[in-house]
């Protein structure tokens, strides 16, 4: 097998509008099952996707602020929970934004690989993504979540021909991209519906911690999906 140097620094052809536009295509229905009641279904399914970095982001920041992580669940397609320990006040609140932050962010830097021809550098990141959540994995759903995703991408890297490798490589660019757009509808509506007040989520959480208003956040994570993606355009379309 060719060392990981190989792999990462491996470039193949660039694939063609349709097969770009399939996997936006996926992306954009995903975003718009989320908007919908009674959406349970395989393509809304696929935010499981952003909802394992969206905790992996809290997991990672933590160690890299000096704190640590004892758990990450995941509890639904839009939902989970990481329990970490900060050794600062900042720290917290870095680790607690960079849910929201973390798929987008990532996208973007997958666009971006993607642009170069790396899509078996795209692959290989995320399979280190799932090592990495497998560490702070501690309940079944999670484990088959992560275990299921790494699978998927390993089955692409290592045997899947050259059309189904963009395709895995560029879907998952195009859903790290747009899938906190559903995470922030939710937030909104339960605050349409329940309130501004007793909210958990976190731009609640950072709202108590910084006295920024919980809609500051929610606006600044909303920007942040829109810079990504009109970065991301131009580099992932041919």
């Amino acid at each position: 097998m060719a060392s990981a140097f190989a792999v990462l620094n491996e470039t193949v052809p660039p694939p063609g509008s349709a097969l770009v536009g399939t996997t936006a295509s996926i992306a954009a229905v995903a975003v718009v099952m989320s908007f919908v009641s009674g959406r349970r279904n395989v393509v809304y399914g696929a935010n499981f996707l952003g909802t394992l970095f969206h905790e992996g982001g809290h997991a990672l920041v933590s160690i890299l602020t000096g704190g640590g992580v004892l758990r990450v669940r995941i509890t639904s397609a839009e939902s989970g929970g990481t329990l970490q320990w900060n050794p600062s006040a900042l720290a917290a609140v870095l680790t607690i934004a960079a849910g929201y932050a973390m798929p987008p962010l990532a996208g973007l830097g997958a666009a971006a690989l993607l642009h170069r021809g790396l899509v078996p550098a795209v692959l290989t990141l995320t399979l280190a993504a799932m090592v990495f959540l497998l560490l702070f994995t501690r309940d079944v759903l999670t484990f088959a979540v992560v275990v299921a995703v790494g699978a998927i991408v390993f089955c692409a890297l290592r045997w899947a021909p050259l059309w189904l490798k963009n395709g895995v490589a560029y879907a998952e660019a195009w859903l790290l991209l747009t899938s906190e757009i559903g995470g922030l509808r939710a937030i909104v509506s339960n605050r349409l519906r329940g309130g501004f007040r007793d909210q958990e989520d976190d731009a609640a959480m950072l709202a108590g911690s910084t006295g920024i208003p919980a809609f500051v956040w929610i606006a600044g994570w909303l920007a942040l999906i829109g810079w990504a993606v009109w970065r991301a355009v131009p580099l992932l379309w041919p």
